[in-house]
């Protein structure tokens, strides 16, 4: 019985460790975004998207991330936090991955802060990092959720 609970405490403070970061990566790229709004707002409209898209994703985007990162933050709301930064991180990182493979020609980054001044590949590859993280996030909230 002392086994068990060594290992679920160890899995939520791997939940706890992660829903940090996460956090972190959320605020700091949504607050980037509004405190630069006017060239987030150009970095949006040239994104090869439909207008009516990157209108959307203007006020979206920052609206999400701020959301994850309060979802992540209340323990009985962490699991939607989870999955909600996973399915960001997955939807940003074949973003970019299209961006790495030339699908989308030249585009600038629209993520905000430091991460604007990341190469393509060097995205792609701080988007796969935090991908597995917040799929490590998941999978430890479910393992733990689930007992």
């Amino acid at each position: 019985m002392k086994r068990w609970r060594h290992i679920q405490s160890s899995k939520e403070q791997v939940g706890q460790v992660v829903a940090g970061l996460l956090v972190l990566l959320f605020v700091y790229t949504a607050v980037s975004k509004l405190i630069d709004w006017e060239a987030f707002k150009y970095q949006m409209s040239s994104q090869p998207l439909p207008s009516f898209l990157s209108d959307l994703l203007i006020w979206v985007l920052p609206t999400v991330e701020l959301a994850a990162a309060g979802c992540l933050m209340v323990k009985s709301m962490r699991m939607i936090g989870m999955v909600l930064s996973f399915m960001l991180m997955l939807c940003f990182t074949v973003y970019v991955g299209l961006a790495v493979s030339g699908v989308f020609g030249e585009v600038p980054c629209s993520c905000g802060g430091v991460l604007q001044s990341l190469g393509w590949g060097e995205h792609l590859a701080f988007n796969l990092v935090f991908l597995a993280i917040a799929g490590v996030g998941w999978w430890s909230v479910v393992r733990v959720d689930s007992r």
